[in-house]
């Protein structure tokens, strides 16, 4: 099968280009940036890409197999039903969609599509958390908490600050969401929300820009993360994950686990890599590979991201009604 695909949106998008062209018979053949002054310059970078006036055109052409929706969160719900409408595969940034209903239509679009989708969620592919969830029986696990500290406060001022459903829940906790799920193999039934926005309420970004959430899991298992939007911090992703037989730390400082051995505590530092943003590629070649071979398994199921998008919600739910929600998965 050969891959002729189309990216939208080249900010984190240009990253889903040199994932793509070139990548086993696959290559990008289209692109719609709606930034002219960026555009002059990537034609420049990329001679062999046609650079297209809408994304109309991406639609239109009967090549295009593939599109990687790397636009603005409120633009990603109407590409992607354009995409399920005309069977073509689909990679997407997070989040897929920002409504509940959003999510229903595009699950029910999808099963009368011949697509497939995927969402970029790259944390999976990392080194350090890939050797971790290996090292790790889930069933040993009681507790996790997970810090997505975002540290780029200015950030939020630009369109994150103008689109009337962003919610830092499906913008930035959602990788932590992930990563969490995953590490456990397993979904939490409840979730309570809190948050605040001291650190914006003088700025024009009006929503809370610091989240905490405790999920519940089958079996009394409890998580705790936050997204700590405007932390004066670098750009990290903190994991604490207690078992019965040991602890492992990830920090700014370092990682390492804790065992005890002779009744003492003793600390093994783990010199995984992080944040080995040179793999993270291998989450959008996987769903190439599985394209072009069924057998192979995916990094991320359709039905975990809906899954996802499920938590997210309930999760933004639990923060305006302020109470603890039960899940409810989409069937």
């Amino acid at each position: 099968m050969k891959i002729c695909a189309a990216v939208i949106g080249t900010g984190i998008g240009l990253k889903h280009i040199l994932a793509i062209d070139g990548y086993k018979n696959s290559k990008v053949i289209m692109v719609y940036e709606k930034n002219k002054s960026k555009v002059s310059k990537l034609k420049k970078n990329f001679p062999k890409i046609k650079f297209v006036e809408s994304e109309n055109e991406i639609f239109s052409e009967k090549k295009i197999n593939l599109v990687s929706i790397a636009s603005y969160d409120n633009y990603h719900f109407k590409q992607i039903l354009k995409c399920l409408k005309k069977n073509i595969n689909v990679i997407i940034e997070k989040p897929i969609c920002l409504k509940l209903d959003e999510l229903k239509k595009i699950k029910e679009t999808l099963k009368k599509s011949k697509s497939n989708i995927t969402s970029n969620m790259v944390l999976r592919v990392n080194d350090l958390f890939l050797r971790i969830k290996k090292e790790i029986n889930p069933q040993n696990i009681y507790y996790i908490e997970g810090d997505y500290i975002w540290g780029r406060k200015e950030k939020i001022l630009g369109w994150r600050s103008q689109i009337k459903n962003f919610s830092f829940t499906l913008g930035a906790a959602i990788h932590m969401i992930d990563l969490i799920c995953w590490i456990l193999n397993d979904k939490p039934v409840s979730v309570a929300s809190f948050g605040n926005n001291l650190a914006t309420r003088r700025t024009k970004f009006k929503k809370k820009s610091f989240l905490i959430y405790i999920l519940k899991f089958p079996n009394q298992k409890i998580v705790k993360i936050t997204a700590n939007m405007v932390g004066i911090h670098d750009h990290f992703h903190d994991l604490r994950i207690f078992t019965n037989k040991s602890t492992y730390v990830h920090n700014l400082n370092k990682t390492f686990k804790i065992v005890k051995e002779n009744n003492k505590l003793r600390k093994i530092n783990l010199n995984y890599n992080y944040p080995d943003k040179l793999r993270r590629k291998k989450m959008i070649q996987n769903f190439i590979d599985y394209l072009k071979n069924r057998k192979i398994k995916q990094m991320i199921t359709k039905n975990e991201i809906f899954d996802l998008m499920s938590i997210c919600f309930a999760a933004d739910d639990s923060l305006k009604l302020q109470k603890e929600i039960k899940i409810k998965y989409l069937r």
